[in-house]
């Protein structure tokens, strides 16, 4: 590790900071890159915090963990802010100014790796450590969010008017935040809240209307304008957040990201700004309301900051898997059910060497929950095939459902042999029409396997193959290779699978306690034509309405001619899963710009039906939300009548932007009486709604009539987000399972009253 100049010390013990249940506060300030603190005894550095390219990184070197808490990035640009570790069975939870900005599921305490030693705190004006302090208890995430100060402004409003001398304070500050606390008196009153001028005229507003706020600025030549929709005009006291950041301007509204727009402009890039007016415009045209406080900061303040100026309430994230956990290189694609015993399950593919889609060695595991997410069992490993790295057989995209009348837990999954993905795979079936793999050899010649593991040609004639249940083959008792393998890699090899997707189904009659062997199903669903034949990854659902209640729903979405294109529909089980069929695909015949639609061979990206998610309406109606490439870049919506056989016509929900990347959706008791997951016109749905450029700011947002409008929404996390999973916990809340795409997969207790509305308990 790195040597720290100016450093200060601070001893700390096993019973300072317990391993079982510690905490660790620092407040620093820091302007450039460099080390933080070191937790170290004579032998080894136990713990280290260090800011690198302007963030956060965590660092456990005994357990080999780095933990690169990326959207802390700005930590750098001014204030002093406060850093929270908590470590306890949890693993560890790291926040940032009062709010958590990452978790991972390796305790990494000081005190795990030595017993007693010594901090090593940087202590320079451009980096150091102001208080360090620990407690040997966990702090939970509202004690951590009450501990910490609200910022205050660099320049305060004090009148309807900035002094000269902050007026100059502003020329050629270009990062930067404003802060207004204000209200309008009712719907139809409107007006500025913050206004700039040259000597001439008003070259900056932020004002509010009945359709929200606009914030606009006069900068070379042009108006630059940012707009965020919504009805704060309620007469109600809100917090108006506008920050110029790294290319953006963001705007929040009471602690909830609305707006994030590329072209950053804030008072530094006004050229001749001499005045700045508060609660009405330069002319003196006064708000209908009042602004009751704020100011402005000379640097841009960072996610929890800004949600400590509106006490936004906290939440808690917990990771389930995360990088580094059990020895893998990542884990990605969230599903989650619970049973009707209460039980929690959640499934992630485990990437074990690196973190790209198949081809590589991926395994499905599941971690379980008894108590409504509070706390976890250990990784259990469901289907793990043959192979290693890169060249590894793989299983990824799993997809989950409950039969609430059993109780089974079903999971349906792709499955790859080593060295094929989604793009390479042959089509093909690889099973015959009773469900038996067609295997290989090296000549072309074509064998069964049997049940029993022996192995026939078609016909049904005796060979001297053998296959086990992990697909190890013998010849006459000697070795002969894995049919899963990629081809090539064992110098034994004999026989091998077809080199196409696959299907395969696990289930579990015990709360996900214990589970079956896989079984493959594509000889039910697949056909010739298809190259991929895929689960859509998290949910599938059952009906509980009209006359198909029972029925179990899995989207799916396959390729034809190209990879490039797909269709989509649902996977239908009648008989708890022991059987599928494949219903009809959504796009399936219809006339998209002017040429009908053939599943087979779908060649335009308006046609297109990616990974989807279903729920069922309170009449029964099954509604389709998914992933597209359409260009009008919103989430598709489809209505099936008949339980997912087929499909109503088309539309792109304009409230719903949709970046290529999986939605989510669950219904949610709205009555008494409803049971969690059963037909219900409260839908909450969730997706990554933004490029910046990389997949990120997770919405989640609640409709109360089936999905027709979105009453409410809030953005979870404007930052890194990609795939999600929810499902209605025993307590009635929402469990969300999500990722931060490679870095891990984690899961957060959201209540009803994070959106403002009352379950169905009336909690």
């Amino acid at each position: 590790m790195s040597h720290i100049p100016n450093q200060i010390h601070q001893t700390w013990n096993s019973a300072l900071l317990p391993e079982q249940g510690g905490t660790l506060h620092a407040a620093f300030h820091v302007a450039t890159d460099g080390m933080l603190l070191e937790a170290r005894n004579a032998e080894r550095v136990a713990l280290a915090v260090t800011v690198s390219r302007g963030s956060l990184v965590v660092e456990a070197p005994e357990d080999h963990i780095v933990l690169d808490v990326e959207d802390t990035y700005g930590v750098q640009f001014g204030g002093v802010h406060d850093l929270h570790i908590t470590f306890g069975d949890f693993g560890t939870r790291i926040y940032l100014d009062g709010y958590q900005a990452f978790a991972c599921a390796t305790n990494i305490c000081p005190s795990k790796y030595a017993q007693t030693g010594v901090f090593h705190c940087a202590n320079e004006a451009h980096i150091g450590v102001e208080r360090l302090e620990c407690f040997p208890e966990v702090w939970t995430s509202e004690r951590i969010q009450g501990s910490v100060p609200v910022p205050q402004p660099d320049i305060e409003f004090a009148a309807a008017y900035l002094a000269d001398k902050d007026v100059k304070t502003l020329h050629g500050v270009t990062d930067g935040t404003i802060y207004a606390q204000f209200r309008v008196r009712g719907v139809g009153q409107f007006g500025t809240i913050l206004a700039a001028r040259d000597d001439d005229r008003q070259i900056m507003n932020v004002d509010i209307d009945d359709d929200g706020f606009v914030y606009r600025a006069f900068v070379k030549g042009q108006w630059c304008e940012y707009r965020a929709h919504g009805d704060w005009n309620d007469g109600g006291w809100h917090d108006l957040v506008i920050r110029a950041f790294r290319g953006a301007v963001d705007i929040y509204v009471d602690g909830n990201m609305e707006t994030h727009q590329p072209g950053q402009v804030f008072f530094g890039d006004l050229e001749g700004l001499s005045y700045v007016s508060i609660g009405e415009d330069t002319a003196g045209v006064r708000l209908c309301g009042e602004v009751r406080g704020g100011g402005l900061f000379l640097y841009p303040l960072g996610e929890g900051q800004i949600r400590k100026i509106s006490d936004v309430p906290p939440t808690t994230d917990t990771a389930l898997f995360d990088k580094g956990y059990e020895g893998s290189a990542s884990y990605r694609i969230p599903s989650l059910v619970t049973t009707p015993s209460g039980v929690t399950i959640a499934g992630a593919d485990q990437r074990v060497v690196i973190s790209n889609d198949a081809p590589n060695e991926i395994h499905f595991v599941v971690r379980r929950s008894l108590d409504s997410g509070q706390t976890w069992l250990p990784l259990q490993t469901v289907i793990a095939f043959p192979g290693d790295g890169l060249d590894g057989a793989s299983v990824i995209d799993s997809c989950i459902v409950c039969d609430r009348e059993t109780g089974r837990v079903t999971v349906i999954i792709d499955h790859f042999p080593g060295g094929r993905g989604f793009a390479n795979v042959e089509k093909g079936l690889g099973l015959d029409a009773r469900g038996r793999l067609i295997l290989h050899d090296g000549e072309g010649a074509e064998y069964l396997l049997q049940p029993d593991g022996a192995v026939t040609s078609l016909d049904g004639e005796a060979t001297s193959y053998r296959v086990d249940e992990d697909g190890n083959v013998t010849r006459d008792g000697e070795s002969a290779g894995n049919i899963y393998l990629k081809e090539g890699v064992d110098p034994h090899e004999s026989l091998l699978t077809a080199r196409t997707s696959y299907l395969v189904e696990v289930h579990s009659d015990d709360d996900g306690e214990t589970w079956s062997k896989p079984r493959h199903i594509n000889h039910m669903v697949k056909e010739g034509w298809m190259g991929f034949l895929g689960t859509s990854p998290g949910n599938g659902i059952q009906l509980s309405a009209g006359k198909h209640r029972g029925r179990l729903l899995i989207p799916y979405y396959c390729t034809g001619t190209s990879p490039k294109f797909n269709a989509g529909g649902a996977l239908i089980s009648d008989d708890g899963g022991q059987t599928w069929r494949r219903g009809k695909a959504i796009n399936e015949g219809r006339v998209v710009n002017g040429k009908v639609v053939d599943e087979r061979d779908v060649r335009d990206d308006d046609a297109t039906t990616h990974e989807s998610v279903f729920v069922e309406r309170a009449n029964g109606d099954v509604l389709c939300l998914f992933r597209n490439q359409h260009h009008l870049g919103r989430v598709g919506k489809a209505v099936s009548h008949d339980g997912g056989d087929t499909w109503e016509t088309v539309e792109f929900d304009p409230d719903l932007p949709d970046i290529f990347s999986q939605p989510n959706a669950v219904t949610v008791p709205s009555k008494a009486g409803e049971e969690p997951g059963c037909a219900s016109d409260r839908i909450v749905f969730a997706n990554a709604s933004l490029m910046r450029p990389y997949r990120g700011c997770g919405v989640l947002r609640l409709s109360e009539d089936g999905g027709r409008t979105w009453a409410r929404n809030r953005c979870f996390n404007p930052y890194h987000y990609v795939y999600q999973c929810m499902s209605v916990l025993p307590d009635g809340a929402i469990g969300l399972s999500w990722e931060r795409e490679t870095a891990g997969v984690y899961f957060t207790h959201l209540p009803l009253s994070w959106f403002g509305v009352k379950s169905a308990a009336g909690e």
